[in-house]
């Protein structure tokens, strides 16, 4: 697990670049100037830049494009660099409210970039830059999506990202990340979140909110008609009894029990779809109501068996083939 105070080179000098706007030419004259950053190096000797070193080189070039001179900020303090750069109004933040797209964005190196960015894309407004998630706490600013960078993540800080308080600031949540745990990254996105491994370029990050624009999701189940029984074929089924036994009892390692639990839904909804199928009517409009029921358990079902395959494939589970029918001498 990478600690806040690991110093683990992450970058290599063309993606620092491409995050902070410092040119590899530049950033090499501003190393060997005034120590700037002190990167990690590879055996072969090639720069490695940690998420501090990206953070604390973004600062700097910004102060340098507001016009202060290189050699009278490349050795401040981070706390220093914090003040300067609070100190002057973000160059782009209009006034909320006008029916676009609005961003906030915590982090103390895309806070930065985003607040000096020269414009963002058509239909999408920064509505607020913070240097952490307590600052956007303690703000009473909404937004239709929150991006949220940090060095790494853990068990603490993904309760913290879970926070109901965030999810009423904020309809979507964009979590960028340097170092991760595979199940914590799971784990925020089973929370809904959209997760990105930086590094991430500022265009990328605004492409992926206009994307949230188009992605409201509103599905509408088939309508039923009480005068008609629906004519509309089901999925067939993707796993027999003895294959979802079979699931139901695997170990994996998940220790959720995922495997165990959805075998059982859908055993319950394969139940109830033969049930509902079998069902006695007395009159048309029962008919049409069964066969409604049928159908719609028969998606669920379907559902449920398609993200089952794709936890078996994810945790390399052999599920064993249906038994072979027995020969008629």
């Amino acid at each position: 697990m990478t600690s806040p105070s690991d110093n683990q080179g992450a970058y290599r000098i063309g993606a620092v670049a491409r995050l902070t706007g410092i040119s590899p030419d530049t950033l090499r004259i501003w190393e060997r100037r005034y120590d700037i950053v002190d990167p990690q190096r590879t055996p072969k000797g090639g720069r490695l830049y940690s998420q501090q070193d990206v953070t604390r080189l973004t600062m700097i070039k910004t102060l340098v494009d507001q016009g202060y001179a290189i050699s009278t900020v490349a050795n401040l303090p981070a706390d220093e660099l914090n003040r300067r750069l609070n100190s002057a109004q973000p160059a782009n933040l209009p006034p909320v409210g006008s029916g676009q797209h609005e961003v906030c964005v915590v982090g103390q190196a895309i806070s930065v970039r985003a607040c000096n960015a020269e414009s963002m894309p058509p239909g999408l407004e920064l509505a607020g830059a913070y240097t952490d998630l307590e600052a956007f706490l303690e703000d009473e600013t909404g937004c239709d999506t929150l991006v949220v960078e940090l060095p790494f993540l853990d068990r603490q800080i993904a309760r913290e990202l879970n926070n109901p308080v965030l999810w009423r600031r904020a309809q979507r949540i964009i979590v960028i990340y340097a170092f991760s745990p595979s199940n914590i990254i799971s784990q925020l996105q089973r929370y809904g979140m959209h997760t990105l491994r930086a590094p991430v370029a500022l265009d990328h990050i605004w492409q992926q909110c206009q994307l949230a624009q188009s992605r409201k999701v509103d599905w509408q189940p088939p309508e039923w008609n009480p005068k008609a029984a629906s004519s509309e074929p089901v999925p067939p089924r993707r796993f027999n009894s003895e294959q979802l036994i079979y699931l139901s009892g695997v170990t994996t390692t998940l220790a959720c029990e995922c495997p165990h639990h959805m075998a059982g839904v859908i055993e319950q909804l394969a139940a109830f779809e033969d049930y509902s199928a079998r069902c006695e009517v007395a009159t048309k409009q029962d008919a049409a109501l069964h066969g409604y029921l049928h159908q719609m358990t028969a998606r669920a079902r379907w559902l449920m068996e398609i993200a089952l395959e794709r936890l078996a494939e994810v945790e390399n589970l052999s599920v064993p083939g249906p038994a072979p029918a027995a020969k008629n001498d």
